[in-house]
């Protein structure tokens, strides 16, 4: 009879924009479904400074100590999680597994199951991944002109006030094959064509959800890939979107590395994109066999969480 396998290290990052109280009872609910779990925080610079006074476990929770400015749509978001993997590894904080969050996640499975698949699996990560010039048809509200706009053009950001216009101008420019403008919670973008891109037939571009959980050697041959190659992260710097296809091209392309299609994440893809998950999403979500579901508001529903963690049998926080 093999021996058991012993429970792995896990790092928790969560990259969080808003609700220091939430991401708080988050990180909190994190450490207290593991025991050897840790968790790393990279909230938002452009907000307030996360207080550490509203953690308890501060031994096992960390607080990125330079946080960059993140918005949406833009390479920061992929910038923050490079940042945040080369302090780890800088750092020495041992961990196996690295999983990425936002600060609106929630585990809707206790973490020892989640524990226990890391600890059997034989795959080097789960992140979902689809070539990004022919993605499944089943796809959410993708298709190959979503991918060509975003990783085929080189984006230029312009003033933000002519972002109106932009809007304006989007259906009567953007049939150009070689020009787009788009308008947006990302501001005022003008983006050209590019005649010459990274991929061929040996480094292929993929897409997918920018959620992950991956293992140590996944997370330190992206440290090393970008440091080898920082002509593809100049190139993911102008693209939209980079975080929906930035890691998923770097650890595809790795034909040794055993990629599961599966964020392990439950998401639903109504208005507002994604839907806040509430109580009337109980049963959906642990019937889902996902681990994480996100995304929650406590000032919108905050017994649902009471209901996960009770399903979980952990024991209720004060909110």
């Amino acid at each position: 009879m093999p021996p058991p396998k012993t429970m792995p290290k896990i790092l928790y990052l969560i990259a969080s924009h808003t609700n220091p109280a939430q991401v708080a009872i988050l990180a909190e609910r994190l450490i207290q479904g593991s025991a050897d779990a840790q968790v790393l925080i990279h909230h938002d610079g452009a907000q307030p400074v996360l207080d550490a006074a509203l953690f308890k476990s501060r031994d096992r929770i960390h607080i990125f100590p330079q946080p960059i400015s993140v918005q949406w749509g833009s390479f920061s978001v992929v910038d923050a999680e490079l940042r945040c993997i080369a302090w780890l590894l800088q750092q020495g904080i041992p961990f196996d597994w690295l999983v990425l969050l936002s600060g609106q996640d929630y585990p809707i499975q206790p973490l020892a199951q989640f524990e226990q698949l890391l600890a059997q699996t034989t795959y080097d990560g789960f992140i979902e991944h689809f070539p990004a010039h022919n993605p499944p048809a089943t796809q959410w509200n993708w298709d190959k002109h979503l991918s060509f706009e975003r990783y085929w053009f080189r984006y230029y950001s312009v003033p933000a006030q002519l972002k109106w216009l932009f809007r304006k101008l989007y259906r009567p420019v953007n049939w150009n094959p070689w020009l787009r403008v788009k308008g947006g919670r990302f501001g005022a973008k003008l983006a050209l064509r590019r005649r010459n891109t990274p991929f061929d037939g040996t480094f292929s571009c993929y897409a997918g959800s920018q959620w992950h959980t991956l293992n140590r050697r996944c997370v330190e041959y992206i440290d090393n890939f970008v440091q080898d190659r920082p002509d593809i992260v100049e190139y993911y710097r102008h693209t939209m979107v980079p975080d929906e296809s930035f890691f998923q091209t770097i650890l595809v392309n790795r034909p040794d590395l055993e990629l599961c299609n599966d964020n392990l994440r439950y998401i639903s893809w109504t208005p507002p994109y994604p839907a806040i998950l509430q109580s009337q999403d109980f049963d959906a979500l642990i019937r889902s066999g996902k681990y994480f579901g996100r995304k929650f508001d406590i000032t919108v529903d905050a017994d649902i969480c009471d209901r996960l963690d009770t399903h979980s049998q952990y024991p209720l926080f004060r909110r």
